[in-house]
């Protein structure tokens, strides 16, 4: 029988909370889906560890680690690396529609100053 502990039932909230975040972003704004997945994939990989806390042995020998603890910091590793590559990019998307904006706002004063000085 599996025992489980404080931590799976941390895991178990943390990965809900995150399914919860995914849809409640979805439902609030379409363009969320990126956002949705990654909260999705992570929220119910958080999810299926907390129910199932022997799968990380599995996970350790398919990639030939002795122990588990290994098992579990290359998965967050790889995680973590994901979730920072995707944040840059979108962090990248929104520096660049800001100085769009930015641009457009600056066009958009020349244009009622000329209005304004010619009446």
């Amino acid at each position: 029988m599996v025992e489980y502990t404080a931590v799976n039932v941390a895991t178990l909230a943390v990965g809900i909370g995150l399914l919860l975040n995914g849809y409640l972003l979805v439902r609030r704004e379409r363009e969320a889906i990126a956002l949705f997945v990654l909260s999705a994939v992570v929220g119910s990989g958080l999810v299926f560890v907390a129910l199932m806390p022997g799968a990380f042995e599995i996970v350790a020998a398919v990639l030939g680690l002795e122990w588990k603890a290994r098992a579990i910091l290359v998965m967050s590793n790889l995680t973590l690396f994901v979730v920072v590559i995707y944040l840059l990019n979108r962090i990248g998307r929104l520096y660049d529609q800001q100085s769009r904006l930015n641009e457009e706002v600056s066009l958009l004063k020349n244009a009622v100053e000329e209005e304004q000085g010619d009446d």
